[in-house]
């Protein structure tokens, strides 16, 4: 095997690796996540004192959840697919049908590659001005410029992965090995 190959393969690897990791990260803060939404319900409904903007802060971060897992669900497959029909294919025809897809898919990445760099600098940077590390409008001021980066990081992430298995579609489509 030649060295760009196992270089190829050591990439591969890494950002694998890297995505099964922050999934299992997201995957112990929703737990924190959860509690506070109900430690929030409690308050709210239980004893009528809610902490005033917390509901803001839980979409926020709970977007941040879905953005950083999103890599991850495309590397355990884990998308939606209407399976009764997917089944009736094989491997080959499957891999053909999500090249024939990808260009679309491409195009989303690409809005939400732009977007998330929109986003994260807008919560760091003012033109004119500099720094600004932007956080929440409620008593709480919790940093939302993390969050907002995540939509970006994130994103990048998930074409990462993207890529990857555009690669392996491709050699499963022309009945090569794939990566």
């Amino acid at each position: 095997m030649g060295s760009f190959k196992r270089f190829i393969k050591f990439v591969v690897s890494l950002i694998e690796s890297f995505n099964e990791y922050a999934a299992k990260f997201y995957g112990i803060l929703i737990i924190a996540l959860v509690l506070v939404m109900v430690l929030e319900v409690v308050r709210r409904y239980g004893f009528d004192n809610p902490i005033m903007g917390i509901q803001d802060v839980d979409c926020a971060y709970f977007g941040a959840y879905y953005t950083m897992a999103a890599a991850y669900c495309l590397l355990a497959a884990g998308h939606v697919k209407v399976d009764v029909i997917w089944t009736m294919f094989s491997p080959r025809n499957r891999a053909i049908i999500d090249l024939i897809t990808f260009p679309v898919f491409a195009m989303f990445l690409g809005g939400l590659l732009y977007a998330g760099w929109v986003f994260g600098m807008n919560s760091t940077w003012i033109a004119g001005i500099g720094w600004n590390l932007e956080v929440d409008q409620s008593h709480l001021r919790l940093p939302l410029y993390p969050i907002k980066w995540s939509l970006f990081i994130g994103s990048a992430m998930l074409t990462a992965q993207a890529l990857i298995k555009l690669a392996r579609d491709i050699a499963k489509a022309t009945g090569r090995k794939p990566i």
